[in-house]
């Protein structure tokens, strides 16, 4: 059976260096790795350690993401670790993956491209600073292009050992208000801003947790610094390192001016640099020219790189003197503006000044994208990008994403795009371009939208996650531009999307700012679907969220639209929302009615859509199962599970076979219901499917409290809150009411509470739930 990662049971991990016998997956994997080379079988082992054979199992299948000091010193013995692998596997059990590789809900630190170089006296005054005793805010500061966040990553790096939970990165570059940087600040620490302030959850998921937060970019959102203040009052523990070109102004904050390189390591910087474009040249008789050269571009280390990559077509001398005279003509900025940031300007000029036309083109043209494929460039560009984008890369203009990445990007450094962008906007030419840019972003996530049910859903999703930055960008651009219906048609097309990532806050805040922007009437006509649709996706959102009362507004909205129309899924998906309410409010015969009615209008579209066929079977199953009808329950059910497995959609086949476990405990067939949630819980581990996780770990505290285990069933539900309250989300009905059944009569009770605390820590230590 797959086992949990530690992200998917909840934990917050971080990524710290390990060996090979102690390697990715959590402690569950470990443990089972060590077991084996062991030769030890579960009931071995657990003798030796003197622990319970369900201790060294529910461990090893995920169930259990943390152990008790006590418990990870008898397995260690037992195991024969010593040394470093008895600290590597100690450092594991208490919630630290032993690899890099480990899933995290930490946003993990970037990979630089190349190494640092000429910065080594700062790196060891900066490590100093962050792992000083007085350390909390530390802010570098300087000019674009100077290397802030170059070395900020270095230092992090660095400092690892100092902060045994781990870094986060926020990149704060795309950020327009505190909202948006809180809500990336939140996304980073492993919270979810969905219930309460955005400030309480980044301080709720940071906790007293020992860890370094890297914020990115800090200067456009300086107002979000108020967050910051508020996780340093209440997190005792962490430190944060920001970039900007500002100050953040805040008490705790240390300042560190980032300057020129001095001229040595500006040279080293040049050779290294210029190395890579002609590997093998000698330029040990050069260094007068080097000197120049550094020079004209002031030392700045984005200048350096960007000279040096002239090295594949000029001679240095050459070099210089176009420099020299370029950089004479176009630093005549303002003389009130930062010598060196004209400098930087003026380097990139000079390093476009180079392209060809088509060059100089793509350089704008892509200059609106946060990252971008071939296929995004074509779109952009009108033609076959890749001769253009090949001389970008050869420039140092933008970069090549990792050969091995599945969703790498072209990437351009903000000072590119921002040279690109006032390009761009001098031709009057900025907003076509967003336009094109905001197009071909809205029509992918349409032609997305019905790959997320079916066969190919967990690519479809990481393919919109990679490009979440774009689709950010082009809904501002329609918010902007006044484009409501087109901001309503992204919403739309995205609202599975926000269910899988766990985006729901960010996903409710867009539907309410296009069906803000837009009128009924208007949407109705130019797209007759669309309104209706809409009110599906935003009250779905807010149902998951437990927002009765905004999904009321959304069902009430669809079912006049509904009535008003002969479209049959509009009609199916109006009962539906209406019925899952009911089944909120407990009225179960309304549910099992209206349920029952949305099967009936599924099953006369024409065409046949197989996916909505398969999820209104397993809803009618649901309204079914509380209305006492469990032998058609399970039928419903199997007959979902089935669909799903036709259709490829992993995600909704699990929940089908969780539906039927469900069945099978209400019937008291106990050994039935365990093996569907095992297969449920495989599913769910293939899919990354952290809400589904939430609900098979309920499934699971359920099927503990019919084998009379109260401890394990208040440890598993504490375990499957903690689930949801990282990923902003209420217990879905169904489960509640299963969970009154099963559990009410533990609750309170000293065994269900003991396991209810054994839960929340092994879960992540999270401080505000408490059983319901």
């Amino acid at each position: 059976m797959a086992s949990l990662s530690a992200a998917q049971a909840g934990a917050y991990p971080c990524g710290v260096e390990g060996s090979a016998r102690v390697a990715d997956g959590g402690v569950g994997a470990a443990l089972r790795r060590l077991r084996t080379a062991a030769g030890l079988t579960q009931e071995g082992l657990a003798q030796r350690a003197g622990l319970s054979v369900r201790a060294v199992s529910d461990t090893e299948r995920g169930l259990r993401t943390r152990l008790y000091p006590g418990t990870t010193a008898r397995l260690a013995e037992a195991l024969g670790l010593t040394g470093p692998d008895r600290e590597r596997f100690a450092a594991v059990a208490h919630g630290v993956p032993a690899s890099q590789g480990s899933v995290s809900t930490l946003v993990p630190l970037p990979r630089p491209a190349s190494a640092l170089v000429g910065r080594e006296s700062d790196l060891a005054g900066l490590v100093g600073l962050l792992t000083g005793p007085d350390a909390r805010l530390v802010t570098l500061t300087g000019p674009g292009g100077v290397g802030k966040t170059r070395l900020a990553l270095a230092a992090a790096a660095a400092c690892a050992a100092s902060f045994p939970e781990g870094a986060a990165f926020v990149q704060l570059a795309g950020c327009r208000d505190t909202q948006a940087a809180g809500l990336a600040v939140a996304t980073a620490v492993g919270a979810n801003p969905a219930h309460g302030t955005v400030a309480d959850l980044v301080c709720e998921a940071i906790g007293t947790r020992r860890m370094l937060v890297v914020c990115d970019t800090f200067e456009g959102v300086l107002e979000a610094a108020a967050i910051l203040s508020e996780a340093l009052r209440r997190c005792p523990g962490v430190v944060f390192l920001a970039t900007s070109r500002s100050p953040l102004r805040l008490v705790a904050e240390r300042l560190v001016r980032v300057g020129p390189l001095d001229a040595a390591a500006a040279a080293q910087l040049f050779r290294a640099r210029a190395a890579t474009v002609r590997p093998g040249v000698d330029l040990s008789a050069a260094e007068p020219l080097i000197a120049d050269i550094c020079e004209c571009v002031q030392r700045i280390p984005l200048a350096l790189e960007l000279a040096a990559a002239r090295v594949a077509h000029l001679q240095l001398a050459d070099l210089r003197d176009r420099l020299s005279a370029q950089l004479g003509v176009l630093t005549g900025g303002p003389v009130d503006d930062d010598e060196r940031h004209r400098t930087l300007e003026a380097t990139v000029a000079w390093s476009s000044g180079l392209l060809d036309d088509a060059g100089r083109e793509a350089l704008a043209h892509l200059s609106v994208f946060d990252g971008w494929t071939l296929a995004g460039a074509a779109a952009a560009l009108g033609r076959d990008p890749l001769p253009a984008v090949s001389a970008l890369v050869d420039q140092s203009l933008a970069f090549v994403p990792d050969p091995a990445a599945a969703h790498g990007r072209y990437r351009m450094l903000d000072a590119v795009r921002e040279f690109g962008s006032a390009r761009l906007a001098a031709a009057g030419a900025l907003g076509e371009a967003r336009d094109r840019h905001a197009d071909w972003f809205l029509a992918g996530a349409e032609a997305s939208a019905g790959a997320m049910r079916h066969a190919g859903q967990r690519e479809a999703h990481r393919e919109a996650a990679a490009d979440l930055g774009n689709l950010r960008l082009a809904f501002r651009h329609f918010e902007d531009s006044r484009r409501g219906t087109d901001a309503l048609r992204l919403a739309t097309a995205l609202w599975m999307f926000w269910l899988w990532q766990g985006g729901f806050s960010e996903g409710r805040a867009w539907f309410r700012a296009a069906l803000a922007a837009t009128q009924g009437a208007a949407v109705r006509d130019a797209d007759p679907s669309l309104a209706a649709r809409a009110r599906w996706g935003a009250g779905w959102l807010a149902y998951h969220q437990g927002d009765w009362a905004e999904a009321r507004v959304h069902a009430a909205e669809l079912a006049r639209l509904a009535e008003g129309s002969e479209d049959t899924v509009e009609q199916r998906s109006a009962l539906t929302l209406r019925g899952m309410l009911a089944l909120a409010d407990r009225r179960l015969p309304d549910a099992a009615h209206l349920l029952a009615e949305a099967l009936a209008a599924a099953r006369r579209l024409v065409p046949a859509d197989p996916w909505i066929l398969a999820v209104s079977t397993l809803n009618d199953g649901a309204g079914l199962t509380h209305t006492g009808w469990l032998d058609a329950a399970a039928r419903r059910f199997a007959e979902a599970r089935d669909l799903f497995a036709g259709l490829g959609d992993e995600t909704y086949r699990a929940r089908a076979l969780r539906h039927l476990a469900a069945v099978r405990l209400l019937t008291g067939e106990l050994a039935s219901a365990e093996r569907l949630l095992e297969e449920s819980l495989a599913a769910e581990t293939d899919a990354a499917d952290q809400w589904g996780l939430a609900e098979t770990l309920s499934g699971m505290a359920h099927a503990a409290a019919s084998a009379h285990d109260a401890r394990r069933a208040g440890a598993l539900e504490a375990r499957a809150g903690v689930v949801r309250h990282g990923l902003g989300v209420a217990q879905h009905p169904f489960d509640a009411i299963l969970a009154e059944r099963h559990l009410g009569p533990l609750r309170g009770s000293e065994e269900f509470m003991a396991g209810w605390a054994e839960g929340r820590e092994e879960g992540g230590l999270v401080p505000a739930i408490t059983p319901q």
